[in-house]
């Protein structure tokens, strides 16, 4: 049911990530963050991983990717003149904000979900003080130092710190931002984000109810498609019309995605997750301290999941860790958090989430180089802080 639930989400956040195009809101977003008419491209960079991690909080990572391309496309002409490496530095910086935050909230990615999941399912002690306002309490601070992190790196990868902030030049005039239904649409947006967490909440802690709550969701989101197609607001028009849908859709990011999906199925079919198991349960040490058993975990999480899918990672190393944390007085619920963050924290490669597919796809002038030497930084450090936020911080 969970997986119909998520399926019924996400794509209803890909309907409103289209009206937010239409209601020109990506151009509203960059005329905010350059409204001083100066502006530097560090600065750039941490607006855009805070507005990313933001989004992807309550919605899809790949929404959140989806919807912030257009701001995208305006930045790197806003900036074309000023650096080469500006298309690469500023869609990392939307990538690694959309996986980062979806860490932040106990609905931000389907890893969270898995994770509530298999706790449950394997009755570990504890479980039931993880509640969605426990886990915005542990996850937020977690989400902002990462953001931070990313920052400092992505500024230091790129030099972006040397380059002074200059006058820019918007390829648009600031009227051009405007529209009548803005308002309406950042309505709907905010409807989305509630109502998205709430089902979801609902859904994870009323599992006897599965079947209404996702008959719920299924009317909800067939009112919010009558209200986005049929029901007239101004000038007897529709907020959305039918070719409003595929309209200026970024066709290679998702050729991009289709690839990867097709990988993971193979990859799938041959097995490799028993293999997966066998190498983790060789490689994590045994007899040594709390800290360097996750810490060892943790790496080995975030770097196979930029080859393997995800869930398939973090599943294979939930059937080793569960049983190995018992045995070396590990809090189980630490040891499987702690999983489940570094399989959300794949910045190496493009073939590691829908998010880099999506990201590398629609973005020309990508430097493969750049994004995968910046995004092994990115992933080691990552799991370090991670590993101990999770084990200094966190007492479920």
């Amino acid at each position: 049911m969970e997986q119909i639930q998520l399926a019924l989400l996400f794509a209803t956040g890909f309907l409103i990530s289209r009206v937010m195009v239409k209601t020109r809101l990506p151009q509203k977003l960059v005329l905010l963050m350059m409204g001083r008419g100066h502006n530097s491209l560090s600065l750039t960079l941490l607006y855009l991983l805070i507005t990313a991690a933001t989004v992807s909080l309550f919605i899809p990572n790949a929404i959140t990717m989806l919807t912030l391309l257009p701001v995208l496309d305006l930045l790197n002409r806003t900036f074309q003149d000023r650096n080469s490496k500006v298309p690469t530095m500023l869609t990392l910086a939307v990538l690694y904000g959309s996986n980062i935050g979806g860490m932040g909230s106990i609905t931000g990615t389907p890893t969270n979900m898995v994770l509530i999941g298999y706790l449950g399912a394997h009755q570990v002690a504890g479980i039931e003080r993880i509640t969605f306002l426990s886990w915005l309490m542990y996850g937020i601070p977690l989400v902002i130092i990462l953001i931070l992190i990313a920052w400092i790196i992505l500024s230091v990868g790129f030099n972006a710190w040397h380059a002074e902030a200059e006058a820019v030049h918007l390829p648009f005039a600031p009227e051009e931002t405007e529209h009548p239904l803005q308002h309406t649409a950042l309505g709907i947006l905010l409807f989305y984000i509630v109502s998205a967490a709430l089902l979801s909440y609902w859904l994870m802690i009323f599992p006897d109810q599965s079947i209404a709550i996702v008959v719920l969701t299924l009317l909800i989101i067939l009112g919010l498609v009558w209200y986005l197609f049929l029901h007239k607001i101004a000038n007897n028009q529709t907020l959305l019309l039918y070719s409003d849908a595929y309209t200026g859709i970024p066709i290679r990011g998702l050729e991009w995605i289709a690839r990867v999906l097709i990988f993971a199925g193979i990859i799938y079919m041959m097995g490799i997750q028993t293999w997966l198991n066998q190498i983790t349960h060789s490689l994590i040490p045994t007899g040594t301290s709390p800290f360097m058993l996750l810490l060892t975990a943790a790496m080995i999480a975030t770097f196979a999941t930029e080859v393997l899918s995800n869930t398939m990672v973090q599943i294979a190393m939930f059937i080793v860790m569960l049983p190995m944390a018992y045995t070396a007085g590990v809090s189980p619920i630490q040891a499987l958090l702690v999983i489940t963050f570094t399989c959300t924290c794949t910045f190496m490669t493009p073939i590691a989430t829908p998010v880099n597919a999506l990201a590398f796809g629609s973005t020309k002038d990508m430097s493969i180089w750049h994004f995968m030497g910046v995004g092994a930084i990115m992933n080691i450090i990552s799991a370090l802080t991670i590993t101990t936020y999770v084990i200094n911080f966190i007492n479920w």
